[in-house]
């Protein structure tokens, strides 16, 4: 075997062993920076959360309802509230300037989701009217939906697109039974937000 030979497969045999030593490490670290990636996304903690969604807008909450978590992955921001009777459920969630990228755009993205989600399984809902409110000083609709669950219970359904307090793109999302609306107090909790 020449020199030259010699050192090209020298240096193939290095390549090779440095790309297996890196494929190795990259087996074992990335599933673990991955899971900590989501575990630290992930709040639990009830006053993270309202510190998170009122970083978004101003709200008071209906009796009944606490923050139950939410997360920030990947700069989506998004808190969850819950019912004491789980029943009843808001959301809101905030997307960072360089996703938002066209407004109407990804409005209509976020509705054609939640109508094939609405369409399929366990919910059948139908649009029943959309409502122009300020928040935060810009103008923002609510979209009300209404239908049946899997048992046969009519729910109702009201998802808002709106400028958050530094300016992002948000979304808010509330989900119950419609015979409890009124009790659950989601109008109380939209005119908050107004």
């Amino acid at each position: 075997m020449s020199k030259n030979t010699k050192i090209v497969v020298g240096i193939i045999v290095g390549v090779l062993i440095v790309c297996c030593v890196g494929a190795g490490i990259a087996a074992v670290v990335l599933p673990r920076m991955a899971v900590n990636m989501v575990e630290g996304a992930v709040v639990e903690d009830p006053e993270q959360a309202a510190a998170v969604a009122s970083s978004m807008l101003d709200y008071e909450l209906p009796s009944g309802f606490t923050e139950a978590g939410g997360m920030n992955f990947l700069g989506i921001k998004t808190v969850f509230f819950g019912s004491q009777n789980d029943e009843a459920a808001i959301m809101m969630m905030q997307f960072p300037a360089e996703m938002a990228g066209n407004e109407a755009q990804m409005r209509q993205q976020m509705e054609e989701a939640f109508s094939q989600q609405q369409g399929s399984g366990d919910f059948h809902l139908s649009y029943i009217s959309t409502e122009s409110i300020t928040i935060n000083d810009a103008p923002a609709a609510l979209t009300m939906y209404e239908g049946t669950d899997e048992a046969g219970n009519t729910v109702r359904q009201v998802i808002g697109f709106f400028e958050t307090k530094d300016g992002n793109a948000g979304m808010l999302m509330l989900f119950g039974a419609a015979s409890s609306w009124e009790e659950a107090g989601f109008e109380r909790f939209l005119e908050s937000i107004r």
